[in-house]
């Protein structure tokens, strides 16, 4: 009776032992991003570690041993093996900048040349969710400029809204704290009179 407990826990050893044996290894693949632009990673376990530092590098690792370095893939072989990921992967989130005339909601005609662009991409995404941030420039005073900020993000979250009523459209405005370009108080600037949509 005295030994079952401990055949019951050598039992359980020899079970995980055999079931870490027995697992499937880690693979690594280092992507490049959209750009093409390639970091680096290194990839390590208690046994040691290995870097991968160019386009689809490539490393294996498992409990039992160190990391290893295989051969570099290829964007090709890559993309035909994991067609089905990649295929489900979301589209990267896309960001326009409107601007606006002077203490005004109205658009600059340059930005109402660009609202078919924009409503159009909202459009081929739905459904989506979409993010509009109303700045101003420092050329009034601060309330002044967060509640004209305010009006700017609702004004372009109402032209949104035109495409379907129930679009789901996240307001926020900063007034003049977070200007593109920095100037002194009171400093008119035609580049941070904006709002900047984030559609995902």
């Amino acid at each position: 009776m005295g030994r079952m407990p401990w055949r019951a826990a050598a039992l359980l050893c020899a079970a995980a032992l055999l079931s870490a044996c027995s697992a499937s290894p880690t693979r690594v693949t280092l992507l490049p991003d959209r750009s093409g632009a390639v970091g680096a990673v290194m990839v390590g376990n208690t046994h040691g570690q290995v870097g991968l530092d160019e386009a689809y590098g490539r490393a294996e690792a498992d409990v039992a041993s160190a990391p290893k370095r295989m051969q570099t893939g290829s964007r090709e072989a890559f993309e035909t093996r994991h067609r089905g990921l990649l295929d489900a992967q979301p589209e990267p989130p896309v960001s326009f900048v409107l601007n606006f005339l002077f203490d005004s909601m109205q658009l600059t005609p340059e930005s109402r040349q660009m609202l078919p662009t924009v409503l159009d991409t909202v459009r081929r995404r739905l459904p989506t969710e979409v993010t509009v941030f109303g700045y101003a420039d420092s050329a009034g005073a601060a309330d002044y400029n967060l509640r004209l900020s305010a009006d700017r993000a609702r004004a372009v979250a109402a032209l949104l809204r035109g495409i379907d009523p129930e679009l789901p459209v996240q307001l926020d405005w900063f007034g003049d704290r977070s200007p593109l370009v920095p100037t002194a108080p009171g400093v008119p600037e035609p580049r941070n009179r904006r709002a900047e949509i984030l559609i995902l």
